[in-house]
């Protein structure tokens, strides 16, 4: 190999990595749409949906603003609660901390954007027990992503 070659190697992969944002693609989401219609429609299970490797997302604005699984659309409630489930699989707590044992969002099939910000809550909930003056004790009920999906 010579030094062009060489050069280029590290180029193509950063050129991949700033180009796959790891958020699905338009066949991805297109997909996923077409699955949880088949939920909303009762032609699949929800809790089949949830255990799938299939792609699974929800819109970003339920990011910036709470989603009250009670009114909000029958279609986004299902998205939400594949993407909960799935990240609650991995949630566990331990000695007061919540510790989640997962390392990417390709591992659970859901955007890079909804594991970073469940990652980040988390990782604020712990701060916030560790530097509490009145011991926060934090929850996580036994089979959580369990009731999620039976929500």
């Amino acid at each position: 190999m010579n030094v062009f070659q060489i050069a280029l190697i590290p180029l193509f992969a950063l050129l991949f990595i700033c180009c796959y944002s790891g958020d699905g693609s338009k066949t991805e989401r297109l997909r996923s749409d077409s699955l949880v219609r088949e939920v909303v429609q009762g032609n699949l299970s929800l809790l089949s949906l949830a255990e799938s490797n299939e792609f699974m997302y929800f819109k970003d604005k339920y990011f910036y603003e709470p989603a009250n699984l009670k009114i909000i659309s029958k279609f986004d409630k299902i998205q939400i609660q594949v993407v909960t489930y799935r990240i609650y699989q991995h949630v566990k707590l331990e000695n007061n901390r919540y510790r989640f044992h997962i390392q990417n969002a390709r591992q659970l099939h859901i955007p890079n954007k909804a594991f970073v910000y469940y990652q980040r809550s988390f990782e604020e909930m712990n701060r916030r027990a560790a530097t509490s003056k009145d011991s926060i004790r934090l929850q996580l009920p036994n089979d959580y992503a369990t009731l999620l999906i039976a929500e």
